[in-house]
């Protein structure tokens, strides 16, 4: 039997209306699917397909924003369940999860054999579950021997997203500036440990915390600064640097040279600070939305002509796409073997294993991720599956 983690909107009539559902994320035992005779021409596919086991995946901020209805991006997979309010007994249900690392059981692809470890290319495929039948035009791969199935999970839209905002967006240098706000994120981790490798340096901007203790921002500095970021600093010591003039009173921005690039999670009031940073002609990058979908960010003439900044937005697939099915399987297996040889290193996580977890303790687990999320408490620990 296979496992999926499902999600019933609870908005919907089936969902509300259920005995005893208390919480819209459930886990569910199901046949494991089976691969399809022919390829499909909904999934335009004539490469084959593939049975994978996942082994990993995490639960990242975009998936949460999925199960709020707040990205565009939709499941494109189901599990049934048993349902008391369908006419045939049986529900489907969506199966959450953008990333994850999966081991292939079984291909008709002369892509994929078995035993291979694999990534899913694009989104909503679903890697909340322990099983599934892919095409294999919608995988990456195959990765590296001896990686570790947790770290591989966190390459797609961690590692190759930093990756890729250091190669796709300027022509950045050794010894260039570059802001990035949620410091702690997985993003902006593995991005300070490849800028440092290539001499380049990133100041990280995170969320306002206490000075001490566990968890506090000059426990959090220290272990940013560890990794490779040449500054860090919360968002209100952002704003009374910004307030320094003239720049050279600066104590934790840099002085003279000038922050070419800035990316920012977050937006709103945060991307303002971030905005303030650059240097004239530098390029303001929205990386993704953590202040909420109805977050602003206000422009000025000085913003466009007298400093002339850029602004524009970055979404890590459509940067895959243009790069070709081929140089993206080159970067997700160079990033590979940097884990495997310890150039590269994943940042703190929460793993929960399902082998060993209960199913009301799975559910558990997601419905504090999600609680956290939209908490305001600075420290989000990224919760990882271990799926088998």
């Amino acid at each position: 039997m296979a496992q999926s983690l499902v999600y019933s909107d609870p908005k919907s009539a089936s969902a509300s209306s259920q005995a005893g559902a208390t919480r819209p994320y459930r886990l569910v035992s199901h046949p494991i699917p089976l691969l399809p005779p022919s390829a499909t021409p909904a999934d335009n596919d004539d490469d084959g397909h593939v049975l994978v086991r996942f082994l990993a995946a995490p639960v990242n901020r975009v998936d949460l924003m999925v199960l709020a209805g707040q990205y565009p991006v939709k499941p494109k997979y189901t599990a049934s369940q048993s349902s008391s309010t369908s006419q045939e007994g049986q529900e489907s249900l969506p199966i959450p999860g953008f990333d994850g690392c999966a081991v292939v059981e079984h291909s008709t692809s002369p892509r994929f054999a078995k035993g291979d470890l694999v990534l899913p290319r694009d989104l909503g495929r679903g890697t909340w579950r322990t099983h599934a039948a892919l095409p294999a035009r919608a995988l990456l791969g195959p990765l590296p021997q001896g990686v570790d199935p947790i770290d591989a999970a966190l390459i797609r839209s961690g590692a190759l997203i930093a990756r890729l905002l250091l190669d796709e967006v300027t022509p950045i240098h050794k010894g260039d500036w570059v802001i990035a706000s949620a410091g702690t994120s997985t993003v902006a981790q593995f991005l300070a440990q490849l800028a440092a490798q290539r001499g380049i340096r990133v100041a990280l901007v995170v969320r306002d915390r206490p000075e001490g203790g566990e968890g506090g921002l000059e426990e959090v500095k220290a272990k940013l600064l560890a990794q490779g970021a040449a500054a860090v600093l919360s968002e209100s010591e952002l704003e009374r640097e910004l307030a320094l003039s003239p720049p050279d009173k600066r104590t934790l921005l840099p002085k003279a040279e000038p922050i070419i690039l800035a990316l920012d999670s977050v937006f709103g009031h945060v991307g303002e600070l971030l905005t303030g940073a650059l240097a004239p002609k530098g390029k303001f990058v929205l990386v993704g939305l953590l202040a909420g979908p109805a977050a602003t960010l206000t422009l000025t003439t000085q913003h466009l002509f007298a400093r002339q900044l850029s602004f524009l937005p970055f979404r890590g697939s459509e940067h895959l796409q243009r790069l070709g099915e081929a140089r993206a399987d080159e970067l997700v297996a160079e990033l590979a073997r940097m884990f495997v040889d310890g150039t590269l290193k994943r940042p703190d996580v929460k793993v929960v294993d399902w082998t060993k977890a209960t199913k009301e303790e799975v559910e558990e687990a997601l419905e504090l991720a999600v609680a956290t999320a939209k908490g305001k408490e600075a420290g989000h620990v990224k919760t990882v599956w271990k799926l088998t």
